[in-house]
């Protein structure tokens, strides 16, 4: 589980085609966000699309505001042949040694290489080192339901604010995407923004549609 960080503003774009879920909402506005965030998914679809997708969505949105994670969303777009191409994307803060970025990038690049099924290299983003990592899984099958693969894409970001990795993780089954899923969270990566809460304030513009804002303090 993450810790809170209570004293981290940090500040993201995601790109067209990403919906956000609404986590850390009040229960009586939940509904409606879900709602709204099921017809975005679903422009042209059914009602009953519409409230599948909602319903899965309010238990996912539970189990992760409850795990602390501080932004999630769903990636949905269409490949050149019609296929559908999805992808999940959390964002999270988990608390290390207060040691220099550059120290803790080394250590986690280290320590992520032992995994001789993991793919790592050190990146350097405008908020400083990072560490990018590859891997994939596969879910165990069940009576009629096959097994499924997963691949995974990790951007590993020591915190300017000493103390706080920063997490983000996309999961997609697309494994023909992954080149396409890789740059977007690249992407995402040099967007992001990590600064004492205190300096909240002083932030740009809030982030135009697509964007995300979590301040924490």
């Amino acid at each position: 589980m993450s810790a809170y960080p209570q004293n981290v503003s940090l500040t993201l774009d995601t790109p067209e085609g990403f919906h956000e879920l609404p986590l850390h909402l009040p229960p009586d506005v939940l509904d409606a966000a879900l709602w709204e965030l099921a017809e975005k998914i679903w422009p042209g679809g059914t009602e009953f699309q519409r409230e599948t997708t909602a319903v899965v969505y309010s238990d996912l949105t539970t189990a992760l505001t409850a795990d602390n994670v501080l932004h999630a969303s769903v990636a949905l777009y269409e490949t050149e042949d019609g296929a559908a191409s999805t992808a999940h994307l959390l964002v999270r803060a988990d608390a290390v040694d207060p040691e220099e970025p550059e120290i803790v990038a080394a250590s986690f690049q280290e320590t992520l290489s032992f995994d001789e099924h993991r793919s790592v290299a050190r990146v350097d983003l405008p908020c400083g080192p990072a560490v990018l990592s590859l891997h994939a899984t596969e879910t165990e099958g069940e009576a009629v339901l096959p097994s499924l693969g997963f691949a995974h894409v990790e951007l590993y970001i020591p915190a300017p604010v000493r103390g706080w990795l920063v997490v983000l993780a996309l999961t997609t089954p697309c494994f023909d995407d992954l080149p396409r899923y890789t740059g977007i969270l690249r992407q995402i990566g040099e967007s992001l923004v990590i600064r004492p809460a205190e300096q909240a304030d002083d932030l740009p513009e809030p982030p135009a549609a697509g964007d995300v804002r979590a301040v924490f303090g």
